[in-house]
């Protein structure tokens, strides 16, 4: 828990603290479990898997092996079949990547409208309070519908495997994940709460209201069993980080960390750098 908030804060936090432990297992069935519709006359998709180096067949055995025991993928036999691939991550750690682009191309894309940040921000007038959730290994807190289940299989050197929880590859998974968030958050939403995918902001004019507030949020979260990563989250604060910019009681700004690139790009003096 963290140390340097408000006693109010900490007992609050302390009263929700199974929102904040590590999600096992499989999640429960919700409203809006992810659905995988096929272009008519769709044959199975089966996608030659990748050629990796040796180094990485161990890891991937070590991961599969993992998500069985966690229960989010299951052993498939279905004429389906994607390639797998590991992407190292910022603290060398390897990400288990799925590569559904030829599913993707035959998957019948929705048209449900997304929120545009600027949308989003302009609701923060007046708010002097604020505090941020990052849910936990968000897209995997939602299951695939069983029927559609055999679409998601793998291929690793070891057999086929399907995916029983939803992966941000697929396509429209963000589009279920939104539609979710807007469904269980629907009474408060662009009241005190934004919500763009994972990324929850609670806003409020001041501090007994944003304790209220925050204790609804999180009432929410834990009844319909959804966990949020403490490390990535803030509370009570009077500036935060949210969707690449700074929030706070004196208004909004582009956060300066995410232009640094455009900032010190060299100037060009000659016509090749230009």
């Amino acid at each position: 828990m963290p140390l340097d908030i408000h006693p109010d804060m900490t007992r609050l936090l302390q009263t929700f603290k199974e929102v904040f432990q590590v999600p096992h297992g499989f999640p429960p069935m919700r409203t809006h479990d992810h659905a995988i519709a096929l272009l008519p006359n769709t044959s199975p998709v089966k996608v030659r898997p990748y050629r990796y180096p040796h180094s990485q067949k161990t890891e991937i055995e070590r991961i599969v092996a993992e998500m069985l025991a966690e229960g989010i993928i299951q052993p498939s036999t279905i004429p389906f079949s994607s390639p797998v691939l590991l992407v190292k991550k910022k603290d060398g750690s390897w990400r288990f990547c799925t590569d559904y682009r030829a599913l993707n191309a035959v998957t019948v894309k929705d048209s449900f409208p997304m929120p545009t940040v600027d949308e989003l921000l302009d609701e923060l007038f007046g708010a002097q309070y604020f505090s941020k959730l990052d849910l936990q290994s968000g897209y995997h807190q939602i299951r695939v519908k069983p029927e559609d289940r055999y679409k998601t299989t793998f291929h690793t050197h070891h057999g086929l495997y399907e995916w029983l929880v939803m992966l941000f590859e697929l396509t429209n998974a963000p589009t279920t994940f939104q539609c979710l968030m807007n469904s269980i958050f629907a009474a408060v939403l662009l009241k005190f709460v934004l919500v763009f995918f994972d990324d929850i902001l609670i806003y409020s004019p001041d501090w007994q209201s944003h304790l209220a507030h925050l204790m609804q949020v999180l009432s929410i979260l834990q009844t319909h069993i959804l966990y949020a990563k403490l490390s990535k989250c803030s509370f009570g604060q009077q500036q935060v980080k949210y969707l690449g910019h700074i929030v706070s009681k004196e208004g909004v700004r582009v956060d300066t960390t995410k232009i640094e690139a455009i900032q010190n790009w060299p100037q060009p003096v000659s016509v090749k750098q230009l």
